[in-house]
């Protein structure tokens, strides 16, 4: 019993550190996205520029703010994805938590029911000593 549970605690770190990974995956996604929208706010302001070589790059950086909006929809698109796995990690968790804190109580059980066992034994045997 004792082996199973330290495999299960084994298994809620390993658990634990894949939940981890995927909430620092799903923070670099959101990184990602909030800089793609800041790349297309920086372009849309260069385009609006009329300084700009007098539209002589227009048609470049619309190809890069549709590039940028492209990026960013799949980021959106990866973004819920992970979002979903995040969720599915952290429910792996906590129901292998529960497992193991359910095997816990049953150890814990059967030890104090041996315990319990030994000192009737034990009581036993010294009333059937006294007795002639």
């Amino acid at each position: 019993m004792k082996q199973r549970l330290k495999k299960i605690d084994r298994l809620i770190k390993v658990q634990q550190h894949l939940h981890e990974s995927a909430e620092l995956k799903l923070a670099n996604l959101h990184r990602q996205e909030s800089e793609l929208k800041a790349a297309q706010e920086e372009t849309l302001q260069t385009m609006g520029d009329s300084d700009v070589l007098h539209g002589l790059f227009v048609d470049m950086l619309a190809k890069r703010l549709r590039t940028l909006s492209l990026e960013e929809s799949r980021t959106q698109v990866a973004i819920i994805e992970q979002k979903a796995l995040t969720v599915e990690k952290a429910l792996q968790v906590k129901r292998t938590e529960k497992v193991y804190s359910r095997l816990k109580e049953d150890n814990r059980r059967g030890e104090e029911k041996k315990g319990l066992i030994a000192i009737l034994e034990s009581m036993a045997q010294k009333d059937s000593a006294s007795l002639p």
